[in-house]
């Protein structure tokens, strides 16, 4: 039986070395992509410093915790995220992966964004990025 699974990430993308951006927040990434690296027969077209959510596998999933989780850890930091995404002129976007399950049985995920996950948001400049999958039994 399938059930929804969902991520979230916070990244800072552009021409650098993610090395860069970690010493700049003091936060050691979930993740980093290098520009050209094949990613699951993908080649990501810049370099990305990523902090994530672990990959959640359950009936129930809320995208509001999950985005809540993420800017928690970077809330502190939201001076260095701007300096980072100045000085390596970065874009920065918070990401959902979420794989809805096709069983009308298994609710749909809660989907939204308190007001602090929003302010943080838009105080460093980022965009929302959703992507979403069917996930099949």
């Amino acid at each position: 039986m399938s059930t929804n699974e969902a991520r979230v990430y916070f990244a800072l993308d552009g021409d650098i070395d993610p090395e860069e951006v970690t010493n700049v927040l003091e936060i050691t990434p979930s993740e980093i992509r290098r520009k050209g690296d094949r990613m699951g027969g993908r080649l990501p077209k810049h370099d990305s410093w990523i902090l994530s959510t672990d990959k959640i596998a359950d009936d129930y999933v809320d995208i509001y915790e999950l985005s809540k989780e993420i800017v928690d850890q970077l809330k502190g930091k939201k001076d260095l995220v701007n300096l980072a995404r100045n000085r390596f002129s970065l874009t920065t976007r918070l990401v959902v992966v979420l794989r809805i399950a096709t069983n009308d049985e298994i609710p749909t995920p809660a989907m939204g964004f308190d007001p602090e996950v929003v302010r943080f948001l838009g105080e460093v400049g980022a965009f929302i990025d959703i992507d979403t999958y069917r996930n099949s039994p």
